[in-house]
């Protein structure tokens, strides 16, 4: 069994997507000229700002988990890398459980 990728890791895709779109939309609203063709001014909203946060907080994160990639690499190498199908599945549950939450937070809000 090779090891590669980003095991373990979250997929955030459809979060990542709607934060992406609010900042494109919110980069056309904020380079549209005003009337008076002065000195124009941006009021960014609460959500605009907790998108900002968010999408820094993610730039943060790690993609990979260096040490559990390591320590699986170690087990499999030894063949003592043991599979439990019952954990495997608690797993996939969660992250969709999570990534439901994720999806129904941001369709709230839109």
């Amino acid at each position: 069994m090779k090891v590669d990728g980003n095991p373990g890791a979250i997929e955030y895709s459809g979060y990542l997507n709607k934060v992406r779109q609010q900042q494109a939309s919110d980069q056309q609203a904020q380079s549209k000229v005003g009337p008076s063709g002065g000195t124009d001014t941006v009021h960014l909203s609460e959500r605009a700002r907790e998108i900002q946060q968010a999408s820094q907080a993610l730039k943060g994160m790690p993609d990979v988990q260096e040490a559990k990639v390591a320590q699986t690499r170690l087990d499999v190498d030894s063949g003592t890398y043991k599979v439990v199908g019952a954990q495997v599945a608690t797993d996939m549950l969660r992250e969709t459980f999570e990534n439901n939450l994720i999806l129904q937070k941001i369709n709230t809000r839109v």
